[in-house]
Formats: structure tokens, sequence, C-alpha cells
């Protein structure tokens, strides 16, 4: 009996580990690429997507995934997914306000159609 739950846990596992990002579509962006226009306080991020209802996804090198679209906001508690306002600038000409990245949002989710 205990032989039939290890290999049953071990399929679970093997499986698991076989699921993880195959099919995931990215896109690598950096503050090189975009200079001023760059949004973010970090130099780097993966944009991803994550369907059906496209939610725009940014993942931070040390591995934190942002929720960037609206839709992805409304899921991220439950998807363990931090507010992408956390790693926005505030806007230069009116420091109050977050800068605008919706054009990455637009990338993101094109992923999901790729």
């Amino acid at each position: 009996m205990f032989k039939g739950i290890l290999i049953g846990v071990i399929s679970v596992i093997v499986v698991a580990i076989a699921g993880c990002g195959a099919d995931e579509k990215t896109e690598t962006v950096s503050s090189k690429d975009f200079g001023d226009a760059w949004p973010f306080t970090v130099e780097q991020i993966d944009l991803l997507c994550d369907g059906p209802s496209p939610k725009a996804l940014a993942r931070t090198p040390d591995g934190v995934i942002y929720a960037l679209s609206g839709s992805a906001r409304s899921n991220a508690k439950d998807r363990g997914w931090a507010d992408g306002h956390d790693i926005t600038k505030p806007n230069p000409s009116v420091p109050s306000i977050k800068m605008d990245y919706s054009d990455f949002v637009k990338r993101a989710q094109a992923l999901c159609d790729s």
C-alpha cells in the first residue's frame, strides 16, 4: 500500500514539474531600452500573460509576480501576485500619481494571443 501511495505522489510531482513554465511565453524588457519612459522601479521585468481573460503580469528578477492589468489585480490576492503599482515610479510631471504603464499591459496581453 505504501508503495502505491509513493508512486502516486511521485507521479504528481513529475507532472507538476513538467508543467511548470512549459507553455509560458515571456518578453523581457528593461530600462536600458526605454530610458526616461521606463515606468518601473526595477531595472528589468519579464512580461507574462495569464489567460483566458488576459491578465497582464510582470515578473521581477527576484521572482515576484506583479499584476499589471485590472483583471490581474482582481485575481492577485487569490493567486499570490503583488500589485504592479508597487513597482511603478511616480510620474515626473505629477509626482502624486504613478507613471503610465499601459503599453506594457498591451504587450503582456499580446503574449496570450501568440
